[in-house]
């Protein structure tokens, strides 16, 4: 039989053996092989949303292998040798990644039924127990040993890829938008403590900020905004943001002028337009002022004379003769 050829056999181990009995099943034992289709269609599209497709493969692939390993472990030390077919520990591992990354999540297991993780994991476990002592069929190459290293694998793989942190991450942004629901107040108590644990949460600093907005604290608003400009956010949206509450003042000029550099539209201007507002003595005014000449015909002639007359010998003002804006 198929089965046999490429079944893992404890007492002749093989690495080819041990990936090949995962793609297998007992054909005269349905029920076990329709509770695993089951328990994949409701754990294994959550661990590739959170994976993606090759890690997904990983996690599933190395729960499979870990699972042959507990098998091949106790086969060896009891002396008992059964061949071991079946995907039960590969699914099992999907199973305990879910466990740590989406307990609370709630999913399909039948037709208008929905249960949480939480729940789909307790009654596996039962399953488990209950397949340890009672046989539905022919159960010969099932092991439940082997749905267990599966599992204890795919807790493992979590941590490993910090399925923890990214559960915390997404339990704290809904207690945030449940919290705004409420109040501002509320909004920002939550999304402070949450932000203690995860301090780079670009969406957490999103809703501080509006909270912060709607309380009218402006100057803290643009603390939070400034903390998402450093965090990589959208410099644009973050920009506008804050000159929008007239706070640009609270990013340094140099800062300024390099995102007005590397930005168009109305938020360069306004970044160049806050620089050039600055006294005499910041050294990035001369620049901002031939920017702002070079960008717009209104008020230039008014910049390019404070440049020949404040600053004769600045660089800008000698760019702004090789352009010919200056004789």
């Amino acid at each position: 039989m198929l089965s046999a050829e490429f079944a893992f056999d404890p007492l002749k181990p093989s690495v080819l053996a041990a990936l090949t009995c995962l793609f297998l099943h007992d054909p005269e034992n349905i029920l076990h092989l329709l509770g695993n289709l089951v328990f994949l269609a409701a754990v294994g599209p959550l661990v590739e949303a959170s994976l993606g497709q090759f890690r997904f493969m990983f996690v599933y692939l190395a729960s499979g292998l870990a699972g042959v390993a507990a098998h091949w472990a106790v086969a060896s030390l009891s002396g008992v040798s059964a061949p071991l077919i079946g995907a039960s520990s590969a699914i099992a591992g999907c199973v305990g990644y879910c466990c740590v990354r989406y307990m609370r999540r709630r999913v399909a297991v039948a037709p208008n039924l929905r249960l949480s993780v939480a729940h789909v994991a307790v009654f596996w476990i039962v399953l488990q127990a209950v397949g340890a002592f009672v046989r539905f069929g022919d159960g010969g190459g099932t092991s439940y040993v082997a749905h267990i290293g599966g599992f204890v694998g795919g807790l493992l793989l979590a941590f490993v890829f910090h399925a923890q942190v990214e559960a915390s991450v997404e339990a704290g942004r809904e207690k945030i938008e449940e919290m705004s629901g409420r109040s501002p107040a509320a909004a920002l108590a939550v999304a402070e403590e949450h932000l203690r644990a995860h301090p780079t949460d670009v969406r957490a600093l999103w809703e501080k900020a509006d909270a912060l907005h709607v309380m009218g604290e402006l100057d803290q608003e643009a603390s939070e905004l400034v903390r998402l400009l450093r965090a990589g956010e959208d410099a644009e949206r973050v920009l506008s943001r804050v000159d929008a509450i007239g706070m640009l003042r609270l990013i340094a000029p140099v800062e300024r002028m390099r995102y007005a550099y590397a930005l168009e539209g109305p938020v360069k201007a306004a970044l160049l337009t806050s620089v050039a507002a600055e006294p005499d003595s910041e050294l990035e005014r001369p620049h901002a002022l031939l920017e702002l000449a070079i960008a717009t015909e209104e008020g230039r002639e008014e910049r390019l004379r404070e440049l020949s007359e404040k600053y004769a010998f600045h660089p800008a003002t000698e760019l702004a003769r090789a352009k010919g804006l200056l004789q």
